[in-house]
């Protein structure tokens, strides 16, 4: 009779890779899936102190097709399928910031996006525009339908904003949107509960799948407040060095970029922006 060969592992050793395929495997299946489905983001609502100056520096940044709310001074300026919302700060809050996120909820439907957080424990501020749920830093995100413009347009009318050329950019749609995070574990934990389980990490960034798009949290530097770091922006094939001084003409500070060929800027109120073309956003540089 032949002998059986004896194991490489010890039984310690043994029990020990058991153990840890078993704890994988029960984070395989903790890991909640998405409260919802994601078609990409939809939009960034910034506040500012200036509207105009703001708006006429993102027309001359990417394009002029603009709507005006009937009511308020709110701007909405395009951004392919998606677009930035500019207005003034609300009463007691801070400008030079991203007030909240919008990623677009695949065949929105409120009643079950709702019954979908409250499932997964999220708390949740009810509007006619979605729910808004909070996250660990305090940052609001939209939960509402994708192409959300077409429901703008109701609301909105448009505005003529001439500018002097060409845009610098044709813009194709929202990236992603980075957050500054002071605990990266716990606010993974909360976004996880509506994205579903991490999709990568890499520089030490870690990133959520949102549809096309994604949304990344990065541990919040020293002496910086928790909030969005950059969205960027994706757009048709450009110029790398034509645009930057296309950038600098507009008023844009110009940052040293993460990622080679993508522009990084900050708005007239300081809020960083990021453009990639076709090769960088397939690639997921940044």
């Amino acid at each position: 009779m032949p002998h059986a060969q004896s194991s490489p592992f010890n039984r310690r050793e043994v029990l020990t890779m058991l153990g840890a395929g078993a704890l994988a495997a029960r984070r395989a299946i903790a890991a909640p899936e998405p409260a919802v489905r994601f078609t990409a983001l939809d939009h960034v609502a910034i506040a500012v102190s200036d509207v105009d100056k703001s708006v006429a520096f993102y027309t001359r940044v990417f394009g002029n097709n603009v709507l005006k709310n009937k009511e308020t001074v709110r701007r909405y300026v395009k951004l392919g399928p998606c677009y930035v919302a500019i207005a003034p700060p609300g009463q007691g809050q801070e400008n030079h910031r991203v007030d909240h996120i919008c990623p677009g909820v695949e065949g929105f439907d409120a009643a079950n996006v709702k019954s979908s957080l409250e499932q997964r424990g999220v708390r949740f501020r009810d509007s006619n525009l979605g729910p808004f749920v909070t996250d660990p830093d305090g940052l609001q995100v939209q939960l509402w339908k994708f192409d959300s413009w077409s429901e703008t347009v109701r609301t909105a009318l448009p505005e003529s904003h001439p500018i002097a050329g060409e845009p610098i950019f044709r813009p194709t749609g929202m990236d992603h949107i980075l957050l500054d995070v002071t605990d990266p574990e716990k606010s993974s934990a909360f976004y996880e509960k509506i994205f579903g389980p991490v999709t990568q990490r890499n520089n030490n960034r870690t990133w959520f799948q949102v549809g096309k798009s994604r949304i990344g949290l990065l541990a919040v530097a020293n002496g910086k407040r928790p909030g969005v770091n950059h969205f960027c922006v994706s757009a048709t094939a450009f110029e790398y060095a034509a645009a930057m001084k296309k950038l600098a003409a507009a008023g844009a500070t110009l940052v040293s970029p993460e990622a080679a060929d993508a522009p990084q800027f900050r708005d007239p109120d300081g809020i960083l922006v990021q453009v990639m073309g076709p090769r960088n956003a397939a690639g997921k540089k940044a």
